[in-house]
């Protein structure tokens, strides 16, 4: 059996460019298990020597392929564009393997308990839920930085970042919308954003070294470019300052003893992103006073209100 070698652009994350693959692995009738799929960042740090391709795979390079039918549900092609966000070497492989079981066994899309399309669900559950983290716990510490007709003015804004997944242009939008008008950077270690919101296009930022693919105008009928590099590391983020002080401040002063619930704190905002977050320092000293400071709140007797509404006139 001829086994067939691709490497993905990247992290793996270009759906239109896997999609093509695929589609030219069908018209070919190669099945799954003649198929091993790699990514160019890991090659990068884990080469295979018994890989002989050292650039990725382009579907101009292949043969021609025959014409073939290939048909999936269009809710499935949203699912599995999502679903290569994660970080799952073997996620390329079961992606193939569902498309080619889904031409023989049609009904395959409707069975809720098979047990590749159980994996791809828990893969895209957790995309989803880490984009929703991402867009819960990035922290933004301003930087200050010369006014430019093309960038902006003002400071700016600048996060460090770890996801497990390949989510960060997944979560940018959220970021555009919200932050339209401020200079914002969010670095990683997959790769780092950076929002222009005064370029009028992509080509204005050639001299600041944007290069066409890897920048797009997510808001129509305005200005402001999103680009994309290479990923960062954490002493390229910017150092506490003054305001985060007086967010520490803020963050102590709101915390409710009474209602505090452990359990939950740490399924809604778990330990791994704790140690990019300056709030989360002051959670154990607050958790260890919780009792002591509502059994004081018991304790004190009622105070009467110093002002009173006036009453309402005799109607």
């Amino acid at each position: 059996m001829i086994t067939h070698t691709f490497i993905l652009p990247r992290d793996g994350c270009d759906f239109a460019h896997w999609r093509g693959l695929a589609r030219w692995l069908w018209a070919r009738q190669v099945r799954p298990e003649a198929v091993v799929w790699h990514t160019e960042d890991a090659q990068a740090r884990t080469p295979d020597l018994f890989a002989p391709p050292t650039r990725a795979t382009q579907l101009a390079d292949l043969p021609p392929a025959p014409e073939r039918p290939l048909s999936v549900p269009r809710s499935w092609l949203a699912e599995a564009e999502q679903c290569l966000l994660h970080r799952a070497p073997s996620r390329f492989a079961l992606l193939y393997r569902l498309l080619w079981r889904m031409q023989l066994t049609p009904g395959l899309r409707h069975d809720l308990l098979d047990a590749d399309s159980v994996q791809m669900q828990h893969w895209i559950h957790a995309v989803r839920r880490e984009v929703h983290k991402t867009h819960a716990f990035v922290r933004f510490r301003p930087v200050a930085l010369a006014d430019d007709p093309i960038d902006g003015c003002g400071p700016l804004h600048v996060a460090w970042f770890e996801p497990e997944h390949h989510i960060v242009q997944a979560a940018a939008p959220f970021f555009v919308n919200r932050f339209a008008n401020m200079r914002w950077a969010i670095l990683t270690p997959q790769c780092s954003l950076r929002w222009w919101p005064q370029a009028p296009d992509i080509a204005a930022l050639a001299a600041q070294g944007v290069q066409p693919g890897f920048a797009q105008q997510p808001l129509a009928g305005r200005p402001g470019v999103l680009s994309w590099g290479p990923g960062a590391s954490a002493d390229d983020a910017p150092a506490a300052d003054a305001g985060e002080g007086l967010w520490l401040t803020y963050y102590a002063h709101i915390f409710n003893p009474a209602r505090l619930k452990i359990a939950a704190m740490r399924k809604e905002m778990p330990r791994k992103y704790w140690h990019n977050m300056p709030e989360t320092q002051l959670i154990s000293p607050l958790v260890q006073a919780a009792q002591a400071r509502s059994a004081a709140m018991l304790a004190n007797a009622p105070t009467t209100p110093q002002r009173k509404l006036p009453a309402r006139p005799a109607q």
